[in-house]
């Protein structure tokens, strides 16, 4: 038996209660009106999980905020949401501890790995930087 959250764009849901809603924000351009409509339509006090695999993206915020979500947690997932190997809190102290202890370069040596090494030795200096380019965001909470 295999559990859902080892699949590589499942692994956020270690971090979800299992009765949440959740509601995955799309790339398109009436995304965040429509989600923050489907959040509303939740009854009071609901569990919901909010995903946004957009780079840099800070939607799920501006539909917690507009929906009245009350934000319990708020992940990033580095690299990415589809392929995430760290999910990190969004505070200072677990981004940069997650850039210090967890992120490096892969292994193998090839003409990529420079740029890579380069691009972790900024994360690691400035560690608020993943959340801006990580390309997932998990945010948590409760409706009102």
């Amino acid at each position: 038996m295999n559990a859902t959250w080892t699949t590589p764009g499942e692994r956020w849901r270690l971090l979800a209660p299992a009765a949440a809603v959740v509601i995955e924000i799309p790339s398109r351009p009436l995304a965040v009106r429509d989600a923050a409509a489907r959040v509303r339509a939740l009854p009071a006090g609901s569990t919901v999980i909010l995903l946004d695999q957009r780079r840099g993206s800070l939607r799920a915020r501006r539909i917690a905020a507009s929906a009245g979500v009350a934000v319990d947690r708020e992940y990033v997932a580095l690299p990415s949401l589809r392929r995430a190997i760290v999910v990190a809190e969004d505070s200072a102290n677990a981004l940069r501890w997650a850039c210090r202890s967890l992120v490096a370069p892969p292994p193998a040596v090839t003409w990529a790995h420079g740029p890579v090494s380069g691009v972790i030795e900024l994360l690691r200096r400035y560690p608020r930087l993943a959340a801006r380019l990580a390309a997932g965001r998990v945010l948590v909470g409760r409706t009102a």
